[in-house]
């Protein structure tokens, strides 16, 4: 394979991990607290004001999924990983190590910083539904990067 087809498969599996996570992500926010809408803080760290950030954020969260996807994809591509189980497991890794990072850094950083005071506070709980929301990235990435490698 040559690196633009690893490129677009790591695109395609970060999209659709990316769409997974925020599919989780809402679903959580709808049954348990808004506070953890994963889409609206982060439209909203950007936009200032909470209406109209669904957009913004959904956005953001889908080019940073094509990013780091192509990113893992060549990762992987480079170690001779981008098989059956070694991607599944690879991605769940990088998605925990990922989340851990992010949750680390909503917090005690960016929760700080946020114009919007429901999003403040950064709990423990909050943090750990976002490393949860970044191993289920990282498995679909995982999953569908093996499967695609299979067909090209």
């Amino acid at each position: 394979m040559n690196i633009i087809i690893i490129l677009l498969v790591g695109a395609f599996s970060g999209l659709i991990g990316a769409f997974a996570m925020t599919v989780f992500m809402l679903q959580v926010s709808s049954s348990f607290s808004k506070r953890v809408d994963m889409v609206q803080a982060l439209g909203s760290y950007f936009t200032g004001k909470a209406e109209g950030s669904h957009r913004i954020g959904k956005m953001i969260h889908a080019v940073s999924g094509l990013l780091f996807g192509m990113i893992y994809c060549a990762i992987m591509y480079t170690i001779e990983a981008l098989a059956f189980p070694h991607a599944i497991f690879l991605g769940i890794g990088f998605g925990f190590f990922h989340g851990l990072f992010m949750s680390y850094v909503l917090m005690f950083y960016a929760s700080k910083k946020h114009p919007i005071k429901e999003y403040q506070d950064a709990t423990l709980e909050e943090g750990l539904l976002h490393l949860v929301g970044h191993i289920i990235f990282g498995a679909v990435f995982g999953l569908l990067a093996a499967l695609f490698s299979l067909i090209v």
